[in-house]
């Protein structure tokens, strides 16, 4: 009875090995790119630069982009304003930043 134990235990230890290299391997993806960081590092003010040191990356680009997306929204609704109402005008907005939906944590591989 204990050759099953010696035989078995080693195989399920490798296939358990396997399996979590595989889900490591699902969360080890960059959710960053070189690009995103720079365009970040362009742009950044003050404030950025506060949230990337005290909340990581991620926050302190989705943070940006949220302040972007509020700027562009505010221009939108100044030109909307200023256009007489009897003259027909084109509207075309650039596209907002899609504030609902958060981008999501990924675990940290050690």
């Amino acid at each position: 009875m204990s050759w099953l134990l010696v035989a078995l235990i080693p195989g399920m230890l490798m296939l358990a090995t396997f399996g979590l290299e595989r889900v490591e391997a699902g969360l080890s993806r960059q959710t960053i790119s070189a690009a995103d960081v720079a365009e970040f590092l362009d742009q950044a003010e003050a404030s950025d630069v506060d949230a990337l040191v005290r909340d990581g990356l991620d926050t302190a680009i989705h943070d940006q982009h949220r302040r972007r997306g509020e700027r562009e929204a505010a221009t939108a609704a100044a030109v909307r304003s200023a256009a007489p109402p009897s003259l027909p005008t084109v509207r075309s907005f650039p596209p907002r930043v899609n504030t609902g939906f958060q981008q999501t944590r990924h675990a940290n591989p050690v």
